[in-house]
């Protein structure tokens, strides 16, 4: 049985418990003696159709009524296909990033494949950031809440590369596994709680700030505001008021490198705090902006 976000989903038919458990560790709770009410369950099953090996899910109400069945390639996409959020009674948004919370700040970096998200998250883990979600922003659509979505992060490149020389890759273990893609290389999927530290899934947050990260040829990192369009699932979500008003920045990086410098600029600015009851600067006399003729000042 796995829990995502106080909903309890049964998961039944041709699917391995230690895949399971790589996949959603924290959100998998032991089988209860009696028995769940209104538990939405998902069902692995053979699918002819699909050839051999093919399978398909299916996603069963209380009352093991189908309500959506589709065939199976893999947990990612938009939405993933655990838990079913197409047909959850609770309204959610799905986008694509790594999600990290520190104190009241919680960001979301949004990247691709090739971007350095993974590099800029484990350095944000370094300054105290806990990690939420390595792959997905998970928000409740009526409260603009955040909400921890437990996965593995893939790791390639620099990002790998870190992880390795701090030894966090490497040790024996069920929480680590090696991938060979024939589009995006060799890379190494960790349990998110094997390299930081993570958010407890019963966690609620708050409204996330969409950070886009941008390479580019410059030499510095910079942050800065820029409003931008989020690819959100399902679309009509982006009109949300709770989402709508999400802050959004974007990151400039440089071609390579520069991930500590860029978690540097992230830690100062989403954890800056003013003193309650202070002004943002301290009062300073104005700036002459005029000299009288023959003064020494």
């Amino acid at each position: 049985m796995l829990e995502f976000f106080g909903s309890i989903l049964q998961v039944m038919g041709l699917v391995e418990q230690s895949d399971l458990a790589f996949h959603f560790g924290r959100h998998l709770i032991e089988e209860r003696a009696e028995p769940v009410r209104n538990a939405v369950s998902l069902h692995f099953a053979s699918h002819t159709g699909a050839g051999q090996g093919g399978r398909e899910v299916r996603v069963l109400d209380g009352e093991g009524r189908v309500l959506r069945r589709w065939a199976y390639h893999g947990i990612g996409g938009i939405p993933p296909v655990l838990p079913p959020f197409a047909v959850m009674e609770h309204p959610y948004a799905v986008v694509q990033a790594a999600v990290l919370a520190k104190g009241a700040g919680v960001v979301a970096l949004v990247g691709g494949i090739g971007s350095p998200r993974n590099s800029v998250a484990l350095a944000l883990g370094a300054r105290g950031w806990r990690m939420v979600s390595g792959q997905y922003l998970v928000v409740d659509r009526v409260t603009g809440e955040t909400l921890p979505y437990q996965l593995p992060l893939e790791l390639r490149g620099p990002a790998l590369e870190a992880a390795r020389a701090a030894g966090l890759t490497d040790a024996p273990g069920s929480d680590a596994r090696t991938v060979c893609s024939p589009l995006t290389g060799p890379s190494v999927m960790v349990r998110p709680e094997r390299l930081i530290a993570t958010a407890d899934i019963r966690e609620r947050l708050g409204p996330a700030t969409l950070v886009r990260l941008c390479s580019t040829g410059a030499q510095r990192s910079r942050l800065e505001d820029w409003n931008f369009a989020a690819s959100v699932w399902p679309p009509d979500a982006s009109a949300d008021p709770a989402f709508a008003a999400t802050p959004r920045m974007r990151l400039l990086l440089p071609e390579s490198g520069a991930a500590e410098e860029a978690a540097d600029l992230l830690d100062g600015r989403l954890t800056a705090t003013t003193p309650k009851g202070t002004a943002p600067c301290p009062a300073v006399p104005p700036t002459l902006t005029e000299l009288l003729a023959g003064s020494t000042t």
